[in-house]
């Protein structure tokens, strides 16, 4: 990975650390053993003693060269995303590591006041139009790892995840009141947390399509009214014939004119003139 290609937003404040932290560590994680080394779990192999032999030394240089790689990518990358007056906090330090606890130590929510604020933060969490179910959940997600890890931090007992998914449920808008009805009737080992986001995003869809399909349907109704209408002509000729009264002056009949007259179009239409020659004949 390139490093002119990270777009991390500088980290400054106390805000910034929770996303921050989880977008460095998955841009660490591509490179071997950087993850290991912020975390303490790679760290600079101890000198040798004069009289190790070629295998060790070939193993020490492994390591070391594996330590000093990894080294310097966690410390580049995690510097590069840092604003200058948080740089200051951290530029005496000489590993990875002593960076990474540093940046832990201003900004991970440990102190009192800290932890305050993440938890006004998730209580506080309400819905947004412009965001879907994922985001949402991923928000307080979030802000329920920093305050649990706050917690831990202070010896303190971490909250249970019932409270993660109430606070989920609780900011739900109204229309997913159908499924908070569904929800409460499953059993309990099924009121899992990610049982709910499988559920919550499933619904989500299903709401989407649904809006989707009955817009789609009430214009299809709207075109099949209008297709089962008879042609303005047909209502027309329906019109006048409901309105004809007397009979027809050629076949002296009820209910048509003269021309609509099956008999009058039989005899070949014949001349005004000549149809009433044959009217006064026959009388």
């Amino acid at each position: 990975m390139e490093l002119t290609k990270l777009q991390i937003k500088p980290l400054s404040g106390l805000t910034d650390w929770p996303i921050w932290k989880r977008r460095i560590r998955d841009f660490l994680d591509y490179h071997d053993g950087a993850l290991s080394v912020i975390d303490g779990k790679l760290l600079k192999p101890e000198p040798l003693a004069e009289e190790s032999t070629e295998e060790q030394r070939k193993q020490f240089k492994e390591k070391s060269d594996l330590f000093r790689k990894a080294n310097s990518y966690a410390k580049t990358i995690i510097t590069s995303a840092l604003t200058e007056e948080t740089y200051q906090k951290i530029m005496d330090k000489e590993t990875a590591r002593d960076v990474w606890e540093e940046l832990k130590r201003n900004f991970e929510a440990s102190a009192k006041d800290q932890l305050f604020r993440i938890c006004a933060d998730f209580f506080s969490f309400s819905w947004s139009l412009t965001d879907d179910v994922s985001i949402h959940v991923a928000k307080l997600k979030t802000l329920w790892t920093e305050l649990n890890n706050g917690l831990q931090a202070k010896g303190e007992n971490q909250l249970p995840v019932m409270m993660l998914i109430c606070k989920i449920l609780h900011i739900l808008p109204s229309e997913y009141q159908a499924f908070k009805s569904s929800w409460m009737l499953l059993s309990d080992e099924k009121q899992c947390f990610d049982e709910l986001v499988t559920k919550l995003c499933s619904f989500e869809r299903d709401i989407k399509t649904s809006t989707s399909g009955n817009t789609t349907s009430a214009n299809q109704e709207v075109l099949v009214a209008k297709s089962l209408r008879p042609p303005r002509d047909v209502q027309k000729s329906k019109f006048h014939k409901r309105k004809v009264k007397g009979n027809c002056n050629y076949c002296h009949q009820p209910g048509h004119y003269v021309k609509s007259c099956s008999k009058w179009i039989a005899d070949g239409k014949p001349a005004k003139n000549m149809t009433a020659a044959a009217s006064k004949s026959e009388q």
